[in-house]
This record gives structure tokens, C-alpha cells and sequence, in this order.
């Protein structure tokens, strides 16, 4: 695994970076904070991640140690991919990532070429635990397609106890009938 890059820095393209390290050009992949910071002919340490895939081995470049764990993070979240990842770089920086998991923040995911509603919803529910953060994620209108949320809507409930109510399911249950009894359970007591 190759996890950082010390050479030459020897050409700039769109989207990545050549460095020359002992006579071999390395064609790193980079955002675009990295490709500001540099000058071509002058030394530069970059930090990196090698994706191989098959049959094909990129490797993505950064000025610090935190973006490579942030990238790793990112790419960990299913339908997330490294371009997608570097594209979230190109717009933040790291800190800036961890923040807005940790509180929650939809949109600034969004602003992300090829990231949707759910695309950002799930980079906040995979990582939360792994960043912390004290911000809620707002699921309601995912609630509106839920079986469990139309049952309990023909049933009588009013929208606000069904979000509610449905925010506080506990994780192991499963099935909609689990979980359309729990509701149910917690609704009755409360009328």
C-alpha cells in the first residue's frame, strides 16, 4: 500500500496531480485545495489511499493525514465512491465534513455533484456513529412511504404522534408487524 508520496511535484491536470518520486511520475487523483497548494517544481508530500478495483489502481492524494481517514470514511458508505468522495473534498474541507455528519446537515451534502437527498441521508447515518456529532437527521419524508407510517395514518393517528412515535422504535425490531405493534402500543397509552 502506498500511503504517502514525497517528489517533485512535476504536472497539473484536471482533477489530479503528477509527482515524481526516484525517476517515476505518480499520477495522483486530487481535490482541488491540493491543487492550489502546490507549485509545479517544487517538493511536495502527499498523503494517500490506493483503490484497487478490478483491475484498475488509482491512488488519491491529500496535504494531511485527517482527509485520508475522512476519504476511507467516505468511501465506506455504500454508493459512494471515490470521485464522489473527492468531489465532497473539492467543496470542503475536512473538518467541515465531520461537522456537518456530526449535525446532520443534508444539504451541504447535497451541494455535491451526484449526491441526492438519500445519497446524503446515508453518508449521515453510516458515519454518524463513526464521527459523533449531536444533530438529528430529519427523515420524514422517507416516514411518508413506510408501511408503518400508512398504517398508522389509517388508523386514525395524526401526523405529528405517528413521527413521533415512529422516532423512538427501537432498532431490533425488524418487521413492519413489530413495529406497527409497538406504535400501536405506545399511541394507546397515551389516549
Amino acid at each position: 500500500m502506498i500511503s504517502q508520496l514525497n517528489g517533485m511535484l512535476n504536472r497539473i491536470g484536471k482533477g489530479w496531480v503528477e509527482v515524481m518520486v526516484g525517476g517515476v511520475g505518480y499520477l495522483v487523483w486530487t481535490h482541488e485545495g491540493v491543487r492550489t497548494e502546490v507549485v509545479v517544481g517544487e517538493e511536495v508530500v502527499l498523503y494517500t489511499y490506493l483503490q484497487v478495483a478490478e483491475g484498475v489502481m488509482d491512488l488519491y492524494g491529500f496535504v494531511a493525514r485527517e482527509e485520508v481517514e475522512v476519504f476511507k470514511l467516505l468511501i465506506g458508505v455504500s454508493g459512494i465512491g471515490p470521485k464522489t468522495a473527492i468531489g465532497i473534498f473539492d467543496k470542503h474541507g475536512a473538518e467541515e465534513i465531520i461537522k456537518a455528519i456530526g449535525k446532520a446537515e443534508v444539504r451541504f451534502f447535497e451541494q455535491v455533484k451526484g449526491i441526492g437527498k438519500k445519497g446524503a441521508q446515508r453518508i449521515i447515518v453510516d458515519l454518524k456513529s463513526k464521527a459523533g456529532g449531536l444533530g438529528e437527521l430529519d427523515l420524514r419524508e422517507e416516514l411518508k412511504e413506510d408501511e408503518v407510517y400508512q398504517g398508522l395514518k389509517s388508523l386514525g393517528f395524526a401526523k405529528v404522534e405517528i413521527e413521533v412515535v415512529m422516532g423512538r422504535i427501537p432498532k431490533e425490531m425488524t418487521t413492519v408487524e413489530e413495529k406497527l405493534s409497538w406504535c400501536l402500543g405506545e399511541l394507546g397509552e397515551k389516549r
